[in-house]
């Protein structure tokens, strides 16, 4: 079963980083819990900035919509505005690049590894950060019905965090 990060681990997350790249990944897993590679595939197009959505694109299964805060739409102006100072030719279709991916003319996302170095640096797992995310919802709402729609997840996935968060619920055995 997921279990929650300790708040006082989470406070002050976004204060420790300065580059508006970071800044935003975190916001991302931490506010929409979103996954590591989930970062790494995203595409420009996949942001609707006048619809304030975010289209996360899943093999095999319909994509998921993502409605995104003011707070977090600032967040990718400012990755997007230093994006376009920092490499103004670039033609990679991924939302997030580093120095060497921008300049790659075969448009390769970013490694699971740039991410992964983040959230080290962070010293908070990504994946950690996501079950936070999730456990912190499911104890609002104990709607698993609203999980499915807020993260994507499967209803088993969903049922799960409910019944994490709210231990009194589980009235039998769920089965894998």
């Amino acid at each position: 079963m997921p279990t929650a990060l300790p708040s006082d681990r989470i406070a002050g997350l976004l204060d420790r980083l300065d580059d508006p790249r970071d800044r935003l990944m975190v916001a991302l897993v931490a506010v929409y819990a979103l996954l590591p590679g989930q970062l790494a595939l995203l595409r420009r197009t996949d942001l609707d900035r006048s619809k304030g959505q975010l289209r996360l694109r899943r093999a095999g299964r319909m994509d998921h919509v993502v409605y995104l805060d003011v707070f977090t739409l600032r967040l990718t102006r400012e990755w997007e505005l230093q994006r376009h100072r920092r490499w103004p030719d670039s033609s990679n279709p991924h939302f997030f690049v580093t120095r060497n991916t921008a300049v790659d003319d075969s448009g390769p996302p970013i490694s699971a590894g740039v991410v992964q170095l983040l959230f080290q640096r962070v010293g908070l797992p990504a994946g950690q950060l996501r079950v936070d995310r999730i456990v912190d919802e499911a104890r609002h709402s104990a709607d698993p019905v609203r999980l499915m729609e807020l993260f994507g997840l499967s209803n088993l996935s969903a049922t799960c965090y409910v019944l994490t968060a709210h231990p009194d619920k589980k009235s039998g055995r769920i089965a894998p």
